[in-house]
């Protein structure tokens, strides 16, 4: 299965397989440079989209002991990682949803766009941790789902010492809760531990009437106006040259 990766310029990348399933405990969308160490503050997401015919999901994860579910990877119609990773997935509408990621300067910046009419409505469930990219999570009392919300962001503090992670964009429902055993079949084939535990704190929406963004970062990281990474076109000229890799 091809693979992408994106260096963020200041330490920290994301990156990622081209069917969305992460097989590897580098696979995040904010692994970010610490003075400490690189650190995965966001390894994912589950995301769908409600149609009048019900949800859609467009995203699917690998559970222990080799289950893959949901089923949104059957949706992608085309996956391309040339400027930055772009999918588009094909909706039983007829619409076509493209989703984009593009990393820069401590920040990772996602946009959605449909081409297609009717109701639609985004929801974007971030799957978090706080772990050295060297080490897996697991489910403990210790992780705090609490957020902060302001103009347009959401924040969480998930440890002490930390970075705090805030998200940009959407309209945010709060609904905690553990995603249990995770399988990297990566991790697996080559005899490491393969297991782990991921913290959902919430649910981030948008209607798709008109594009959605969201963009994380780390509080550390240096502050990119979110509109330029909102907009593809405007981020490809921000970053010369493009800081991007396909394996």
């Amino acid at each position: 299965m091809p693979e992408w990766l994106e260096a963020d310029g200041v330490g920290g990348f994301a990156s990622g397989a081209a069917d969305t399933v992460r097989t590897r405990r580098y696979h995040a969308l904010l692994l970010v440079q610490t003075p400490a160490a690189r650190v995965v503050l966001v390894n994912g997401f589950e995301a769908w989209v409600d149609l009048p015919g019900g949800a859609v999901p467009i995203t699917s994860q690998h559970y222990a002991p080799g289950v893959v579910h949901p089923d949104g990877l059957r949706r992608i119609a085309s996956f391309t990682a040339e400027p930055w990773p772009r999918w588009t997935y094909a909706l039983p509408d007829d619409s076509r949803l493209t989703q984009e990621v593009f990393v820069a300067g401590g920040q990772t910046c996602l946009r959605w766009s449909r081409d297609g009419a009717g109701p639609a409505r985004l929801h974007v469930r971030p799957l978090l941790s706080g772990r050295d990219y060297h080490a897996l999570h697991h489910e403990n009392p210790a992780f705090a789902f609490d957020a902060e919300r302001g103009a347009g962001w959401t924040r969480w503090r998930p440890y002490p010492g930390l970075p705090p992670i805030t998200a940009w964009g959407g309209d945010y429902a709060p609904d905690p809760v553990w995603y249990r055993q995770f399988l990297y079949a990566t991790e697996q084939e080559r005899g490491l531990d393969c297991i782990e535990d991921l913290a959902s704190p919430g649910v981030l929406s948008w209607d798709l009437d008109r594009p959605a963004t969201l963009a994380f970062r780390a509080d550390t990281a240096p502050a990119w106006p979110v509109p330029v990474l909102a907009d593809s076109e405007a981020a490809e000229r921000a970053v010369a040259p493009p800081l991007h890799h396909a394996a």
